[in-house]
């Protein structure tokens, strides 16, 4: 898996990750003050003003937020986790197609559970070799290509690109740092958060908040509870808290 950030706000800018927050704190202050030159009077500001003034806004009303984009392209993923990746409706995404595209050789995802036991890891790739020799043979026999993905499994390995924006990339990281959620797609996440605060620095005052870093620290506590239904009780108690529901 790889996660490369293609576009951002102040991509094209000599201090980006500056831009970005000036136009974040001016977004937010036009709600009192609408003026043609508050922009670059923000940007004027010292950055311990404009530090200040983002530590603020990470706790307060997001609409200022969407103001603020990223896209990236994330290769060498499962497409069982972007069934679940795509759920998030605020974003745009572009993926790799099977219908048309004949994806011969095509690789795929193994669970942790199967790659940690041989008797299982030879199950599933036995399994795998099978489905590529049925996939080649009905193109072969004259199967159209979108007829014969229908044997291809969920955990073929794709591509995809998602444009968002910085409100949702963060509402994304906070419900999604759950254990609960598929490893996969926590370590998407990760790569992610790297490649954001890569260019914006600031990124962690509004993914990670006192609470989100408490709620991490319970999930740990959590994990080590050893009545498994307790446990997942538990779980489904901190993701309400951290969704908010």
């Amino acid at each position: 898996m790889q996660v490369t950030l293609l576009d951002y706000t102040g991509k094209h800018h000599s201090d980006a990750a500056d831009y970005a927050a000036s136009l974040l704190i001016f977004t937010k202050n036009t709600r009192l003050e609408m003026q043609p030159n508050l922009f670059e009077e923000i940007q004027s500001w010292p950055q311990e003003k404009k530090f200040e003034e983002l530590t603020y806004m990470a706790n307060t009303i997001p609409s200022s937020w969407e103001f603020v984009h990223y896209t990236f392209l994330i290769t060498g993923v499962t497409r069982a986790f972007t069934h679940q990746f795509v759920r998030t409706r605020t974003a745009s995404y572009a993926q790799q197609t099977m219908r048309v595209l004949n994806v011969k050789g095509w690789d795929y995802g193994t669970g942790p559970t199967i790659y940690d036991s041989p008797e299982r890891s030879e199950r599933y790739k036995k399994a795998m070799d099978d489905i590529a020799v049925a996939y080649d043979d009905l193109i072969k026999m004259g199967a159209k290509i979108e007829d014969a993905r229908g044997v291809l499994p969920t955990n073929i390995t794709t591509n995809i690109v998602m444009s968002c924006s910085m409100r949702t990339f963060v509402e994304m990281v906070r419900k999604r740092s759950s254990p609960r959620t598929q490893g996969e797609y926590r370590d998407v996440l990760e790569a992610m958060q790297k490649s954001v605060a890569d260019v914006h620095y600031w990124i962690s005052l509004f993914t990670e908040r006192t609470f989100d870093v408490s709620a991490k620290d319970l999930d740990k506590e959590i994990a080590g509870i050893q009545d498994e239904q307790k446990r997942i009780r538990m779980m489904k108690l901190v993701d309400q808290m951290r969704t908010g529901k």
